[in-house]
């Protein structure tokens, strides 16, 4: 087995690359200004954003002092439970979206994660989840006017 930080250096030279991919292809479509962004303003921001964290994260990779050990990638016994369930949980929300509609498919999906993965009481999944789906409704389709699902409710 390897130091443990070695996984850090293949995945930031592999997304210094993608970033910088990025950035030189958005600079084939107008990236346009801060006030008038182009179809390429976002792409090549988000490149040089990303290839700028990848380089700060491969050079960090070659300093001793961060060679520590770390915790496992599940820490406990049985949290590959938690990401299966989320992971079920996400495919779930896919499948209902249309059906059920933006606002009740995401009260319900973040029900279940407050309930089921990450267990809260009822009174806070149901505050939380009542909360994020109002939030998350009038964020997207009253402010941003995004077309999302209204589903069988009309909501």
């Amino acid at each position: 087995m390897g130091r443990p930080l070695d996984y850090n250096r293949p995945s930031a030279i592999f997304f210094l690359v993608v970033g910088i991919l990025f950035s030189l292809y958005a600079r084939s479509v107008e990236i346009g200004t801060w006030h008038q962004p182009g179809p390429g303003f976002l792409p090549f921001w988000a490149g040089l954003t990303l290839a700028i964290m990848s380089a700060f994260l491969l050079l960090k990779s070659y300093d001793r002092k961060a060679r520590i050990a770390h915790p496992s990638f599940f820490p406990e016994k049985n949290s590959w439970k938690r990401v299966l369930a989320t992971f079920l949980a996400l495919f779930a929300y896919v499948l209902f979206l249309t059906p059920l509609g933006f606002a009740l498919t995401t009260f319900f999906f973040l029900g279940f994660l407050l309930r089921f993965v990450f267990p809260q009481a009822w009174g806070r999944t149901l505050m939380v989840a009542t909360l994020g789906s109002a939030i998350a409704r009038l964020l997207f389709i009253d402010f941003l006017e995004t077309q999302l699902p209204k589903g069988v409710l009309g909501f």
